[in-house]
């Protein structure tokens, strides 16, 4: 876990993003990333009281590709068309690991969440 980048910090999670997922954040477009940097500190405050499905989402739980057949939870931080994917970590850090900057449609990327769970599992 070295190698994450501290997004926030409140008085109920973390949020942490690899260095990747960072990178394209940074790129992203301003308005959008500063909506989803203020779900995240929403999060990391207050954990998913007051973030409604439009801000924080529950995609669903993916297999991590281990073969115990391990499988996680995957959540969206979500603004407008930004979408930043991961999951929670030892029960209070939330990491990114996937990105999507430009989402067209209504449902998630499937072939995303899958990413974002294989990449999680390196830190589980």
């Amino acid at each position: 876990m070295d190698d994450l980048i501290d997004v926030c910090a409140g008085k109920r999670f973390k949020v942490k993003m690899t260095p990747e997922v960072a990178k394209k954040f940074k790129q992203a477009d301003p308005k959008q990333r500063a909506r989803c940097l203020k779900w995240m500190e929403f999060f990391a405050e207050d954990g998913q009281d007051n973030l409604d499905k439009e801000k924080l989402r529950h995609e669903g739980k993916f297999s991590t590709g281990e073969k115990s057949g391990t499988k996680v939870a995957i959540l969206a931080f979500k603004a407008w068309q930004l979408r930043v994917y991961g999951g929670l970590v030892n029960g209070d850090t939330f990491i990114a690991t996937e990105i999507d900057t430009a989402k067209k449609q209504d449902g998630a990327d499937q072939h995303l969440l899958s990413l974002a769970a294989k990449k999680l599992a390196g830190y589980l």
